[in-house]
């Protein structure tokens, strides 16, 4: 649910909000399915365009 809501911050322009949302969707991906999971690299994707990247 994070990660939805993440994105869709991000989409508002609302960045702040939307990268503390990635991070912790990150890490509760991390945490439960792995580095290599789909969701896990999704998550890893949103944070590196809430970063510029």
């Amino acid at each position: 649910m994070e990660l939805v809501a993440a994105t869709a911050l991000l989409g508002l322009g609302r960045d702040a909000e939307a990268r503390v949302r990635a991070v912790s969707a990150h890490d509760a991906c991390l945490a439960s399915f792995g580095p290599t999971h789909r969701r896990t690299t999704e998550a890893r994707a949103l944070l590196n365009r809430c970063d510029g990247a």
